[in-house]
């Protein structure tokens, strides 16, 4: 019997960085969480034990933070850009790097309209993300955000659905609709100001959200990527993933009571799975 190994990567992962850019009394403040990924000429380590070409994880971490000295962390787009360089341009036997980063997200603490300088709050689960892949063919980017956590309590339904002997959903005009978008999009220059696309597609898909009226989940996901494409020329493509969240009629007529659509039971699981990558017509 031939065996063979198909395909191999190897890397790291959750490797943190905090870094603070220093300017006078105002400090700028980036959290990271960066994975390094491989892929080369490595079948040896696997197949003979032969560690000759093997780049030690290790080194992969401390490079998370020489590249961040090197070259400082401005943004999550341009400092992944030189890690995955430092990697490709730094061992022969490397043939594709990926670099994944997540950015935590903090803001200044503003207090009676005085933003201090270097104080700031925490911005829960929501994350800024980055992905770049490069080769000797191309180098790619991809964009994005993820944990951005919404809720409106009216100006959504969900009727006239598909049912069937197994359907026990009861048709609704109005019904709380609550979901955590994740999006991405490729970056086609690589040059350019990806951090104010994404304050602009945040604000796009917020004002979808709380000012269009949904009749279905997967509805509003459309209606939030034509709004982008239509405002973001340099954007082809963008990939949403909203989960329906559900909060559902808490049964209290077994209390002799009437349920005004007022009292809901959040429902964390199971959950309905809504997604896709919508793109503008070459």
């Amino acid at each position: 019997m031939n065996i063979a190994l198909a395909k191999q990567s190897y890397g790291k992962a959750k490797v943190r960085l905090s870094y603070v850019t220093r300017r006078d009394n105002t400090h700028d403040f980036i959290q990271i969480e960066v994975g390094v990924a491989l892929e080369g000429n490595f079948n040896a380590a696997y197949t003979d034990g032969d560690n000759s070409l093997v780049v030690p994880t290790d080194t992969m971490k401390n490079s998370v933070y020489g590249v961040a000295r090197l070259h400082g962390v401005d943004d999550i787009e341009t400092y992944a850009q030189h890690l995955a360089t430092h990697f490709y341009d730094s061992f022969d036997q490397v043939e594709q790097v990926t670099i994944s980063v997540k950015q935590q997200l903090w803001t200044r603490i503003d207090l009676d309209g005085e933003v201090h300088g270097h104080a700031f709050t925490g911005g829960g689960k929501e994350e800024n993300t980055c992905t770049v892949v490069s080769s000797a063919d191309d180098v790619s980017m991809r964009s994005g955000l993820l944990g951005l956590q919404v809720l409106k309590t009216t100006n959504s339904g969900f009727e006239d659905f598909h049912q069937d002997k197994f359907t026990t959903l009861k048709p609704t005009a109005d019904r709380i609709f609550a979901t955590t978008i994740a999006a991405n999009w490729p970056c086609e220059d690589l040059t350019g100001d990806w951090t104010q696309t994404r304050t602009t597609v945040r604000r796009l898909l917020l004002d979808v959200f709380a000012h269009q009226f949904s009749p279905s989940v997967q509805k509003t996901l459309y209606e939030m990527a034509e709004s982008v494409l239509s405002a973001c020329p340099e954007i082809s493509e963008i990939s949403l993933d909203m989960p329906n969240q559900h909060h559902l009629l808490a049964d209290i007529a077994k209390l002799n009571l009437k349920n005004d659509n007022d009292i809901f039971v959040p429902s964390p699981e199971p959950y309905g799975v809504i997604s896709a990558t919508v793109r503008r017509d070459s």
